[in-house]
């Protein structure tokens, strides 16, 4: 005959089982929340490696067609020294050989513009001097010269005729083109030239406003680029008939000019408008102003660029975010 205990649990049982579930409750409830915190940083750190390797593959590819800014576009880096002097003869040593770094930072420097090739365009096309000018009928005096009349760079359609790639895709509407030549020309001072700033070609940039134009709209970024002539700081480049009355010649009296489609690129630092996170945005100039920006980078603490030396032609950059908690 079977005995039925029938008291049930004593207090001290009860007190003891609600501990045990309390104490197992406990360690669920801390595992739960540091799996939660754990994912959480997972989940933030492989964002941010993300979003660094897309934003490095676009900086990358920006800067690797930056040839252009160097000796023209005036940046001042974050010690005062010239971002993009260049000086390829690594034997020159009356340019200051300084490594330059460029910090954009919240409360600092909030911008960093510079010219890229467009590499969508293909290279740059060599350009005839001539094919811009009408020239007069000649004057029964030989010793007189022709009248000559500026016309465009796109005279007779010349420019589409002559795209590297053989579409036609130069003379845009919106397109910024730049004219330089590949012979480097230093200041002439009283003793010869001035060998304390890097040899650079005269340039000029200017956008096809509309279609059909004949004359380019020169950049509107005041102090972007240098717009001198090397030889002659005193006189102006202001549009594409005085670069091509002025340049030199090389190797005799043909002179040699390019002319490529450019971009002017801007990577720019802004504020989230819903808190006090910091971006990093990417701007492109449309011909007038600088369009749209669209973001690279979010809640950074700041963007490097740096040179090892005026002699070093490589720009090297650095995303730093802020840590997350």
């Amino acid at each position: 005959m079977m005995i039925k205990n029938n008291r049930g649990l004593t207090l001290a049982e009860m007190i003891v089982g609600v501990a045990l579930m309390g104490i197992m409750g406990m360690v669920a409830a801390s595992f739960f929340v540091f799996t939660a915190k754990t994912k959480k940083e997972i989940t933030n750190e492989i964002e941010d490696k993300v979003d660094n390797i897309l934003a490095e593959r676009m900086i990358l590819r920006d800067l690797k067609y930056s040839e252009p800014s160097f000796n023209n576009v005036i940046i001042t880096d974050d010690n005062g020294r010239q971002f993009f002097d260049y000086v390829p003869d690594v034997t020159q040593s009356a340019v200051d050989n300084a490594p330059r770094k460029l910090t954009l930072e919240a409360g600092r420097r909030n911008e960093f513009i510079f010219i890229a090739t467009n590499e969508k365009m293909g290279g740059s096309m060599m350009y005839a001097p001539s094919n811009a000018y009408q020239v007069g009928t000649p004057p029964g005096d030989p010793f007189v010269a022709a009248s000559l009349t500026f016309v465009s760079l796109n005279k007779d359609s010349i420019v589409q005729f002559s795209d590297p790639q053989g579409l036609g895709r130069f003379w845009q509407v919106g397109n910024v083109l730049m004219l330089d030549t590949p012979t480097m020309v230093r200041q002439m001072t009283a003793s010869g030239p001035d060998y304390s700033k890097p040899a650079r070609s005269p340039i000029f940039l200017g956008s096809v406003q509309a279609p059909g134009a004949t004359r380019l709209l020169p950049l509107n970024i005041p102090g972007f680029i240098n717009t001198t002539n090397p030889m002659y700081p005193s006189e102006t480049i202001g549009d594409e008939d005085k670069f091509l009355r002025d340049i030199p010649p090389m190797g005799g009296a043909a002179p040699l000019v390019r002319l490529k489609v450019v971009s002017i690129i801007k990577y720019y630092l802004q504020k989230d408008s819903k808190g006090d996170t910091v971006n990093v945005y990417r701007s492109m100039y449309t011909g007038r102003t600088f369009g749209p920006g669209q973001l690279f980078a979010s809640d950074v603490a700041k963007v490097e660029f740096s040179r090892k030396s005026a002699h070093d032609a490589l720009i090297y950059f650095k995303i730093v975010r802020k840590d997350k908690k």
